[in-house]
């Protein structure tokens, strides 16, 4: 007897179709072959710098038949996206990211419904994340253009700046998949660490002057050493890279690496051979940065969108925008961060209602994350009885484990999401170089490269000594 209702029945079917349509997706989308056997460290490393460079030039690119002003719409979130407006990378990873958000509510809302615990399944979620990450390219590019962030033209001049930037955002999708499976750690990764390590380096060493502010020197480091010189040290200065940014970048750094290296282990013993103990590492910060990376991406696929309605539509409760593209008024300006300390003394309450929702938004994001990556207790338990391990004084049953497991990795989860929140937050209240956030990312990113580098057995041994120090 068959007992499935209607919306079932309806469900099923909607369901088949979709897995249909990703089949035929498959040999449509371009597509990345990844490597037969797991690359060499020194291919991967090949790998990487050749993509890392190509990003690099593309942000030297600068988008063809603009003629007026270019609004950076993303100007706060920049290190974040790794783009940089007015080139083909203007989009940066937003369409990726955006993608992978979208992908884990569907998932978590099961309106699409992937066996994440099958190869296949896994294959046809990669396929519907890149499907959707190849639309948005366009989508975020239409909407860019459509806000006048590259000026008013007419409709045939927009869709060509529309299919540059789109083509610019298509090649970052791509570049994501030839680093993930042939290059060392995520194309995502990469971007962001070169993207703010190269920022932070123009504002520490460039020996450009700068005219709209009396030819000084915009490195911070370089203008000091130049003031030193002159007998008259200077600390602090207005709109330029300054020493006082120097030691707030130097601080973060420090608070970021100390939270890292933060962990609890869960002891472990193999059930076969008494005395043979081991354990699973819980990081404090569980969930690595991908909840902050997630949160700044939302907030600035929402400044987008209203600024749509403020330019297009003349509706400003999403967001008011001064002639510099920056948000003065609406729900956008307390999803943008205060610049300094000065403008959060100035509207304190502003600075609260951004902190509180970073948090909230990172611990939420947080665990989607660890659900969908396959890192909750469920998942690890599973991991760990497929390994012949059990919890060290408990019995070897999945539920037993899963139980341990527990008692640690949702409180971790959680917590490390809230502390990355206050951490970006705090770091954009001091005006870092390279924006706080970014320097959270990028200082997160690169020691975890350093710890994925180490462990690497293609590493010779003399390098990782060096490297342990």
């Amino acid at each position: 007897m068959d007992t499935d209702t209607p919306a079932e029945n309806q469900s099923s079917s909607f369901s088949s179709i979709g897995h249909k349509i990703l089949e035929s997706a498959v040999h449509i989308l371009p597509e990345v072959t990844p490597p037969r056997q797991p690359p060499p460290l020194k291919k991967k490393l090949m790998w990487s710098g050749l993509i890392l460079t190509i990003y690099i030039i593309l942000g030297e690119i600068t988008v063809y038949g603009v003629t007026q002003n270019v609004q950076d719409y993303f100007s706060f979130f920049q290190a974040v996206l790794a783009s940089r407006t007015g080139t083909l990378i203007t989009l940066g990873i937003g369409p990726v990211v955006t993608a992978g958000i979208f992908m884990q509510l569907f998932q978590g809302a099961e309106i699409f419904n992937f066996d994440l615990t099958s190869h296949r399944g896994r294959a046809q979620f990669q396929t519907a994340q890149k499907t959707l990450a190849f639309f948005l390219c366009f989508a975020e590019a239409a909407i860019y253009i459509g806000a006048g962030a590259f000026g008013n033209y007419g409709l045939g001049r927009d869709l060509f700046l529309i299919a540059q930037v789109g083509l610019g955002a298509s090649l970052i999708v791509l570049m994501d998949e030839v680093v993930t499976k042939w290059g060392f750690g995520s194309g995502i990764s990469l971007f962001i660490a070169g993207g703010v390590t190269r920022d932070i380096l123009w504002k520490l060493f460039s020996p450009y002057s700068s005219p709209q502010y009396g030819n000084q020197m915009i490195g911070a480091l370089t203008s000091f050493i130049q003031s030193l010189f002159r007998g008259n040290p200077i600390w602090l200065r207005a709109g330029l890279p300054d020493m006082i940014q120097v030691i707030f970048t130097i601080i973060v750094f420090l608070v970021v690496v100390y939270f890292e290296t933060l962990w609890l282990e869960v002891p472990l013993s193999a059930g076969r051979f008494r005395g043979t103990r081991g354990g699973y590492p819980v990081k404090f910060i569980y969930a690595s940065v991908i909840p902050v990376i997630f949160t700044m991406a939302t907030f600035g696929t929402f400044g987008l969108v209203a600024r749509i309605f403020s330019t297009r539509f003349g509706l400003h409760f999403l967001g008011v925008f001064n002639s510099n593209g920056m948000a003065v008024g609406g729900i956008m300006y307390y999803l943008t961060s205060p610049r300094d300390l000065f403008e959060v003394a100035v509207d304190p309450v502003r600075a609260l209602i951004y902190l509180i929702l970073v948090v909230v938004f990172c611990a939420l994001f947080a665990l989607l994350w660890t659900d969908i990556a396959g890192m909750n207790a469920k998942a690890i338990a599973q991991k760990i009885q497929q390994s012949g391990t059990q919890v060290a004084g408990f019995q070897r049953d999945i539920r037993v484990i899963e139980s341990v497991l527990n008692q640690y990795i949702p409180q971790a989860t959680v917590m490390g999401g809230i502390t990355v929140g206050l951490l970006a937050a705090f770091a954009n209240f001091t005006n870092a170089l390279g924006t706080g956030t970014g320097i959270l990312l990028a200082v997160s990113i690169l020691y975890r490269m350093y710890l994925d580098l180490i462990k690497d057995p293609d590493l010779p041994m003399n390098v990782r000594k060096a490297l342990l120090g």
